[in-house]
């Protein structure tokens, strides 16, 4: 482990953590709390009368015996755990069958993508400085990233992968003022896309580094998913001064370049966070 990461459980003490599946999915949610009708969650009982199916059916799905339930289980299932639009779509990705195709491919190597990065493309980066520029792939991997954008965020061009930043690099929690909703944020997203492409190598190794950090076990177990953020603004500190700001984020595709990276904008702005933020 790298000096100055934080601190990890002892390996010996290491539950891993499984890739997405539908039964710990459909799990988590039935038994979540519901105030104030079901504070225990849903029986299985309770939830297959609400989707007309019975409840060894449920304990079938939830036991990994029945691993691709029909679209029309999946939507009354969803219906009946009030899940979000992302969810659903998100429970329909894992009870998916498991077929060879786009959705189990092996992504563009990291290397490859950066070379797509062109002189152009950088020079559009730069010309938006003292705005934040960076491109960044699906697997959270920063491609390129103006000086800005690299001293917004310390050390992330050593550790690369923004998931590992904000878990295991300490400087993250300095200047992210909303650091956990952002963290959050990002973990739903990696849950999202592990379940897009059916829990790709790639996601597996991430989510092996990450497993002896009990934010993220946390953050990861509690089976949300979101593909987009709900408001633009991250709110941030300089790294020296501690003063706080603003940026107005907006991620958009690369005009030109047929590649699963996008582009990362952070315009500046006075800082219009939460006041009672800690100074550190």
């Amino acid at each position: 482990m790298k000096a100055g990461y934080t601190a990890l459980r002892e390996e010996a003490e290491v539950e891993r953590l499984l890739a997405p599946n539908l039964a710990d999915f459909v799990r988590t949610h039935r038994t979540a709390p519901r105030y104030p009708d079901h504070p225990r969650g849903l029986s299985r009982p309770a939830l297959a009368g609400l989707c007309d199916v019975s409840a060894s059916y449920i304990a079938q799905i939830e036991q990994r015996e029945k691993t691709a339930p029909s679209p029309e289980v999946v939507d009354a299932i969803a219906r009946a755990l009030r899940l979000t639009p992302a969810e659903r779509q998100h429970m329909h990705n894992l009870a998916a069958p498991k077929t060879p195709g786009p959705r189990t491919h092996t992504p563009m190597p990291v290397a490859r993508m950066r070379e797509l990065i062109s002189d152009d493309l950088r020079a559009a980066g730069d010309g938006l400085i003292p705005h934040l520029s960076g491109y960044v792939d699906e697997r959270w991997n920063v491609l390129w990233a103006n000086e800005a954008y690299d001293r917004a965020f310390p050390r992330l061009s050593e550790v690369e992968n923004i998931l590992i930043w904000f878990f295991l690099v300490p400087e993250s929690r300095r200047v992210m003022i909303e650091w956990e909703d952002e963290a959050r944020l990002t973990v739903n997203w990696f849950r999202w896309h592990m379940g897009r492409y059916q829990n790709p190598q790639w996601a597996l190794d991430l989510l092996d580094r990450l497993s002896s950090c009990e934010p993220f076990r946390a953050m990861y177990l509690a089976e949300r998913v979101d593909f987009e953020r709900h408001q633009p603004l991250m709110h941030l500190r300089e790294p020296v001064t501690r003063k706080p700001y603003s940026v107005r984020v907006r991620i958009t595709d690369v005009p030109s370049v047929d590649a699963p990276f996008q582009w990362f904008i952070g315009m500046r702005e006075a800082f219009s966070g939460p006041t009672n933020s800690p100074a550190d």
